[in-house]
């Protein structure tokens, strides 16, 4: 872990070690399907939450639209 003090508040930087999910939020291939779990995201200048889940596109679909 890496820290860094500033201004007004400390900033720590950490690495993830594991993550622990519910068996109901995930897909057929055991992996985290988070249209199911939804995270939530936490943003720093505004200090506010942000729900999270529902796809908004495909990324790098070669696929031809009709």
């Amino acid at each position: 872990m890496d820290v860094y003090i500033t201004k007004g508040f400390e900033s720590f930087i950490c690495s993830i070690n594991s993550t622990l999910v519910e068996e109901a939020c995930l897909n057929e291939d055991g992996k985290i399907d988070y249209i199911k779990l939804k995270p939530v995201l936490f943003e720093f200048p505004t200090y506010e939450y942000l729900e999270t889940g529902d796809v908004l596109g495909k990324c790098l679909s070669f696929k031809e639209s009709r």
